[in-house]
């Protein structure tokens, strides 16, 4: 468990009311999808080199290399998307419009961003390798850069997006470079 993960926790329940609880329905999501990860993991008898929880949710390490196909890298990607879309779906229909469902239909998009933090960013790295998905992420980049340029000249740009994607451009700028 990394110092961040406590950290970011204790912050957020000091605030205390229905914060917390929001925040206990996100750590279940990401729970979740990440066991979806790990379900399929074990069903193709490859076991995680670590599984740690951070400051931005819960990782898994998978073992180095490839598995024995393209096809079951995919499905090992894909499976926490497939947990959250399924679960977002399940609890719509139980509950029609609430926060679980909403929680679960973000996170599962989000984790599908072609970037290579993200599920969908490994994904286009196995289907298109090197320059075409070095390309997709920087036309993606600039598109997000002058989105948020536009919100804020504009008026209403949303710091925790600016957050996020300063994240995600410095994480693209470091894996380049590794």
């Amino acid at each position: 468990m990394d110092f961040s993960f406590p950290a970011v926790l204790a912050v957020m329940l000091l605030k205390g009311g229905a914060d917390a609880g929001r925040l206990m329905v996100m750590l279940l999501c990401c729970a979740l999808h990440e066991c979806g990860h790990l379900f399929f993991m074990l069903i193709f008898r490859r076991r995680p080199e670590a599984i740690t929880l951070y400051g931005g949710g819960i990782r898994i390490t998978p073992p180095r290399g490839r598995m024995d196909s393209f096809g079951r890298d995919a499905a090992v990607l894909l499976a926490g998307c497939g947990v959250n879309f399924l679960l977002a779906g399940a609890a719509y229909l139980y509950k029609g419009d609430c926060f679980f469902a909403a929680v679960n239909l973000f996170l599962g998009a989000f984790n599908l961003l072609p970037f290579r933090y993200f599920d969908g960013g490994r994904v286009l790295e196995m289907v298109c390798e090197g320059r075409a998905a070095r390309t997709v992420r920087i036309m993606l980049l600039i598109v997000g850069a002058v989105y948020i340029v536009t919100a804020a000249v504009c008026g209403n740009v949303s710091l925790s997006l600016v957050v996020t994607f300063c994240f995600i451009a410095a994480e693209e700028v470091i894996s380049e470079k590794v």
